[in-house]
């Protein structure tokens, strides 16, 4: 039992007073756990009793916590085992999205290889085509190349010839009035003095000559025989038939040029 310790009077205690009830304070308490630890020993079914409760209390506690531990591993699994099969099912439908774009890419190149082989006859057939279009086009513009030189020739040597039989008209008429156009290479014939002095050259003699009679070839078979001589007779004089042949020429020349234009 603690002890009591008032004060005498009303004067306050002094400090050896204060220090005695300090001291009797302390051997109070002292003797109280002596008190108890000699109960316990007089009573040890009261500390066994004891520390069963602390195990029961350590063990309900730790009980509690497993139990808690193993609903948060139920609920982890349970979870885990929901996103899986969500995965699974998500995995599942894009797996069949990307089959079903396979066979479509895979139909696409089937019909992209079909196509490339249609275009790949296609421009065999072109370049065949174009093969032959250039070795056609190569023999007009060479035909066309000889037969302009030729007409400008002709044009050239007929132009020359008017000029030259021109002066000479000029200087004596009489003489080329008795030329008998009804047979122009005879008549050339007999001009051949007058070419020749005008430097018109035998090459080029020969040349005029040859369109003349050209010319003459195709008068006679447009015309016919009896009509031919007829037309040479009126035609006028060799000049005129000069002038016709280069006129003719010039209009072969234009024609020709013209098509070839409208040909590229």
């Amino acid at each position: 039992q603690a002890l009591r310790l008032e004060p005498s009077g009303s004067q306050p205690p002094s400090p050896h007073t204060q220090l005695d009830a300090m001291k009797a304070a302390v051997l109070a308490i002292v003797l109280g756990a002596c008190r108890g630890a000699a109960a316990a020993a007089a009573n040890p079914l009261g500390t066994v009793l004891s520390l069963i409760e602390e195990l029961e209390a350590k063990t309900i506690k730790e009980g509690e916590a497993a139990a808690k531990a193993y609903a948060e591993y139920t609920e982890w699994c349970d979870d885990t085992a929901t996103s899986g099969v969500h995965a699974v099912k998500t995995a599942t439908t894009q797996k069949e999205k990307l089959e079903a774009k396979i066979g479509e890419l895979t139909s696409s190149i089937d019909v992209s290889a079909s196509k490339i082989e249609e275009l790949g006859a296609a421009v065999a057939q072109a370049d065949a085509e174009l093969k032959n279009a250039t070795l056609i086009r190569d023999k007009e513009v060479a035909d066309f190349s000889a037969s302009e030189a030729e007409l400008v020739d002709a044009v050239d040597t007929l132009g020359r010839a008017i000029t030259v039989l021109g002066k000479e008209m000029a200087k004596n008429p009489a003489s080329l009035a008795q030329v008998d156009t009804a047979n122009m290479a005879g008549a050339l014939q007999a001009l051949s003095a007058v070419l020749d002095g005008a430097g018109f050259m035998g090459g080029d003699q020969k040349k005029l000559a040859a369109l003349v009679q050209s010319q003459q070839g195709e008068d006679d078979e447009d015309l016919g025989a009896p009509a031919a001589a007829t037309y040479k007779t009126h035609s006028g004089g060799i000049l005129d038939v000069l002038e016709d042949l280069k006129e003719k020429a010039e209009e072969q020349l234009h024609a020709l040029r013209k098509a070839e234009t409208n040909s590229r």
